[in-house]
């Protein structure tokens, strides 16, 4: 059922709901589904919650549409688009949910030796930092903590930082990724992250380490740290 007290916009818990009946043979393949005010009725959802869902569902292929008739199961499966898996804009925007991401602080600094040593930087120099936070229907959903080499700072009065930064390395900066390495941890959050993501103490996190190698450099270029509520990750993988 929908649970209006989700972090999952109500468009995404109807869409999964959609997509399960289709995939259980519960609609079945060239079927007939319930009408607008049919699924309205039944989730307790507005007409706009149920329009973007239908919308989502057909730009994946799952639904098609008679003039004057009603709308019906295309099939099983998405059609396949391509989504990077180092982009959690993409992901969730694969999906029709669009994220905002808030900007808290960017700029060069002087990484300490812990930091050093997460990044897997052989020795001490300058970086670029940017930390934001990640936000569906304004409610935060992650903290994220980016770590690139000096040399992207030229991204900061070019690019817009607060759209998919992945699609800045591969699309605008034209750079070949080498190797992704990640490593997923589930843990409770800090006093601090719970401010900063309005949870409680016991609010499961998944939190995410990732480095990115790119050509023309031995050592990361990007180092992400983000924490993400288990729910949201769920969602967008």
């Amino acid at each position: 059922m929908i649970d209006k007290n989700s972090h999952t916009p109500l468009y995404a818990q109807l869409k999964d709901i959609i997509v399960k009946k289709i995939k259980s043979d519960l609609f079945k393949v060239k079927s007939q589904i319930p009408t607008e005010k049919e699924l309205m009725g039944e989730y307790r959802v507005g007409r706009a919650t149920v329009r973007k869902t239908m919308s989502m569902l057909e730009n994946e292929g799952y639904i098609y549409k008679k003039r004057g008739i009603g709308t019906f199961v295309a099939r099983k499966q998405p059609v396949v688009g391509f989504g990077p898996i180092i982009s959690l804009t993409a992901s969730l925007e694969a999906r029709g949910i669009e994220t905002e991401n808030v900007i808290i602080s960017k700029g060069i600094i002087v990484p300490d030796e812990k930091l050093i040593k997460d990044m897997k930087w052989k020795e001490k120099r300058s970086c670029y930092q940017l930390k934001r936070v990640r936000k569906i229907d304004e409610k935060p959903l992650a903290i994220e903590k980016s770590y690139f080499s000096e040399e992207f700072k030229i991204v900061d009065d070019r690019y817009d930082l607060t759209k998919s930064i992945a699609m800045v390395l591969l699309e605008d900066l034209r750079l070949t990724i080498k190797k992704v390495e990640q490593i997923i941890v589930p843990r409770l959050p800090t006093i601090e992250e719970q401010r900063e993501l309005n949870i409680g103490n016991e609010t499961l996190l998944l939190e995410i380490e990732r480095w990115i190698y790119v050509e023309g450099f031995e050592e990361p270029y990007y180092y992400l740290k983000f924490v993400i509520l288990g729910e949201a990750y769920n969602l967008a993988f």
